[in-house]
């Protein structure tokens, strides 16, 4: 049953993802503040305890992922709704950025490793702690602040990039999405050589 538990909270997290809109609709901010926490909560455990009982599969990785996806779509429903939103040139041309990079990296690993999913980067983690932080402010506030905005999608296109450096070095069976750099990435395929010139000498 333990084994089971990081992909129950993966899961979890899409109905209460879901409720954040109706919560906003409904003027509720304490309410949307706990489902928004726990959210956040079912985020950081599904992976730590997975890594604690070495239960990590690919499953649970498409499961993390689908629920990170349905969960920002949510967040930005919450965000529009219940902000008042003054968005400038300049953030809809970062906004686009960050929609093509996202779009290209997830096109270009399913027609390359036939895998949706995004690598789960360490900037790109930083970028979202920030941005989860971000919606409840907004929301409580009223508005939408314009510069941590501004920089966090700013954050979220480096990461895209970086991203898309790693998928076009990779091989077809070298595909995961628990890499946290692209430093991370040479060091393993480092590694993976080193290891294979050992075992041809071995031999």
């Amino acid at each position: 049953m333990a084994k089971h538990i990081p992909n129950i909270l993966s899961i979890s997290r899409i109905p209460l993802a879901l409720m954040l809109p109706f919560l906003v609709l409904l003027d509720t901010r304490w309410p949307f503040l706990l489902v928004f926490c726990l959210c956040g909560a079912t985020d950081v455990l599904d992976g730590m305890i997975a890594r604690a009982l070495n239960v990590q599969s690919k499953t649970g990785e498409k499961l993390d992922s689908a629920a990170d996806g349905i969960s920002i779509v949510c967040y930005f429903i919450a965000v529009i709704i219940g902000v008042d939103i003054v968005i400038t040139p300049l953030h809809w041309g970062l906004m686009g950025m960050v929609l093509l990079g996202r779009t290209h990296n997830m096109v270009f690993t399913w027609a390359k490793f036939r895998c949706v999913g995004f690598i789960h980067l360490r900037f790109m983690r930083w970028a979202a702690v920030a941005i989860w932080w971000l919606i409840p402010v907004s929301v409580w506030l009223g508005y939408l602040p314009a510069i941590p905005y501004a920089v966090l999608l700013c954050a979220v296109i480096l990461s895209a990039f970086e991203e898309t450096v790693i998928l076009g070095k990779m091989q077809p069976g070298e595909y995961t999405m628990t890499l946290k750099s692209y430093r991370q990435w040479q060091r393993n395929k480092k590694r993976a050589n080193e290891q294979s010139q050992c075992d041809e000498v071995m031999v």
